[in-house]
């Protein structure tokens, strides 16, 4: 009854109230649903830096049902999270689910975090691979003579990144690459999983790399690179699917990592032929360690055989190989100029190798016809020690450059078990020149045995380099994310 003798005014602004105190409710209501569709994720990671400012994938519209091109939404992220390099950096978070995406470069000051059940699917449309220029110091693409498809995850001209994760998975999906490539259907060289090109400080750790459509990590005249705590898996009879390569870089560390390969598990390279010599950047400073291995048809540790840059100062130890061709190879040829010298290896496990020592002269693989053959490499002072071997079929192939031989050859402590159906003769040896010290079996004339007393003969270098310097942070963050 009283309302009937309200004036006019006092009952529209009691509908006015009535309905915003409904709207009100309505869109607590929505928040409320809101907050509790989001997920609150707690990460962590040691890192070469932490960062001050943290985004999701699904911040920018990605969506992980391994169907839905991601590709713009991490470019996007990428783009936006750049702004804060000189404030803290940012880091791009990536939660559980199948992230279907073509290539996207990264930016400095940032890091890149897969969650353990966050998987990266390459994509197989041609439309979100961009194709760039051939490197300058290989002056074709390796596949075609023209450019090449850019990385999946690709970076030029940066510093401060990290790619990292716990245990995040980045699957090339590489099956569709290889029947192309195998039928001769590609204009370009297929892509890379991870490349950075002209960077400094770069690290690589704790992600897994599948089905790679070419190499799986290609660092590449860069400097300052981690990789650390990486599974690598490709088919071993998948078509030049190296595990790491680096290219004409500076301080490089690898370790703690596991490969499975269609060919070298790690491949040291600095350019080819005319045009490495030429771009004249070697690889050197590189420490490997803690690596296992499995490649039936290719190497654990190769130098070259593009190497017309040069290699200097490569440290390998605590080295694990199993079912693979040969422990470390030199790869060269006339043409190729450059050098592969203070090479340093100690502490290798095999099992079950075709050889244990490879060194390759005659590796004709060439850009093109313009090489100069009178371009000789220089192989000298490469020092093996403390290796032992079971069921290898050869000892050691061992052959340098009539007229241009493989100089200052030392090995040490070496005991390596035959296969039962081996080679009657373990070693082969054509011009080179060295020493042996507790060789077992007997080494070839060339590389006489100085006794025992000479087993610490093989160089291995005390003194740490820079890269091994480094000291990681512990960075923890907080992460909502729908």
């Amino acid at each position: 009854m009283e309302l009937l003798w309200m004036s006019p005014m006092r009952i529209q602004v009691t509908r006015i109230a009535t309905v915003l105190v409904l709207v009100a409710l309505i869109l607590g209501l929505r928040g409320a649903e809101a907050r509790k569709g989001r997920i609150l994720d707690s990460f962590e990671y040691t890192g070469i830096s932490c960062r001050g400012h943290t985004a999701s994938i699904t911040d920018f519209g990605g969506v992980g049902d391994g169907k839905t091109s991601n590709t713009k939404a991490f470019q996007d992220a990428i783009n936006h999270l750049s702004h804060y390099a000189s404030d803290g950096g940012a880091q791009l978070y990536v939660p559980a689910g199948k992230w279907l995406t073509g290539s996207f470069s990264l930016t400095s000051h940032f890091t890149l975090y897969l969650h353990k059940d966050a998987v990266l699917l390459a994509s197989q449309d041609l439309k979100e691979w961009p194709v760039l220029k051939p490197l300058p110091s290989y002056g074709r693409g390796r596949d075609a003579a023209a450019g090449r498809f850019t990385s999946l995850i690709f970076g030029t001209n940066l510093t401060d990144v990290i790619v990292t994760g716990a245990n995040g998975t980045i699957d090339g999906q590489g099956a569709f690459w290889w029947q192309n490539f195998h039928k001769g259907k590609l204009k370009y060289t297929r892509p890379y999983l991870i490349e950075f090109m002209y960077s400094d400080k770069i690290q690589i750790s704790n992600v897994t790399l599948l089905n790679s459509p070419n190499w799986n990590v290609h660092p590449v005249y860069s400097s300052n690179i981690l990789v650390q705590g990486i599974t690598i898996i490709a088919p071993v009879k998948s078509p030049n699917t190296d595990g790491i390569n680096p290219d004409s870089c500076t301080n490089v560390r690898i370790e703690d990592s596991y490969i499975v390969s269609g060919d070298d598990c790690i491949a040291v390279k600095s350019g080819w032929d005319e045009y490495g010599i030429s771009y004249g950047m070697p690889t050197k400073q590189l420490v490997i360690r803690r690596l296992t291995c499995i490649s039936p048809y290719s190497a654990a540790i190769a130098l070259g055989s593009e190497m017309s840059g040069g290699i200097q100062d490569v440290r390998a130890e605590d080295i694990t190989a199993v079912n693979t061709e040969s422990g470390v190879r030199i790869k060269t040829a006339r043409g190729r100029g450059g050098y592969v010298k203070d090479i340093y290896v100690k502490g290798m496990t095999l099992h079950t190798m075709k050889w244990v020592f490879w060194m390759t002269g005659n590796y004709k693989a060439h850009a093109d016809s313009h090489y100069d053959p009178n371009a000789l490499p220089v192989i000298q002072g490469i020092n093996y020690r403390d290796v032992v071997a079971d069921n290898a079929s050869m000892a050691a192939r061992l052959e340098g450059i009539e007229g241009d031989p493989f100089t200052q050859i030392c090995i040490s402590n070496v005991t390596i078990g035959m296969a039962t159906k081996a080679k009657k003769v373990p070693w082969t040896c054509t011009d080179i020149e060295g020493i042996t010290s507790k060789v077992s079996p007997r080494p070839c004339d060339l590389l006489p045995d100085q006794g025992p007393k000479k087993i610490t003969a093989c160089d291995f270098p005390a003194e740490p380099l820079s890269i091994d310097k480094v000291v990681l942070k512990s960075c923890t963050y907080k992460v909502n994310h729908m």
